[in-house]
C-alpha cells in the first residue's frame, strides 16, 4: 500500500474543505481565502499545522475539475 505524502495530504484538505464551503460563497475568488482562515482555524488543533499559503490554495482549487 503506496503512503501518502505529506503535500498530497494538505492538498487532499484544501479539495475537501473547498467542496464543503463552496455553498457558502458567493464569488468562486472568495474561496481560496474561506479555505486558508478554516486551515488556520484547524492548525490549532494539529500536532504538525498544515503550511500552505492562500496562493497555493488557489492553484490547488484552479486544478479542480468541480469549479472548471
Amino acid at each position: 500500500m503506496k503512503k501518502i505524502t505529506r503535500t498530497e495530504e494538505i492538498e487532499c484538505e484544501v479539495r475537501r474543505i473547498a467542496v464543503r464551503l463552496y455553498p457558502e460563497c458567493v464569488a468562486l475568488f472568495e474561496l481560496p481565502r474561506m479555505v486558508y482562515s478554516k486551515i488556520m482555524q484547524d492548525n490549532t488543533f494539529r500536532s504538525k499545522p498544515y503550511r500552505v499559503s492562500e496562493e497555493r490554495i488557489k492553484k490547488i482549487i484552479g486544478t479542480m475539475p468541480e469549479f472548471k
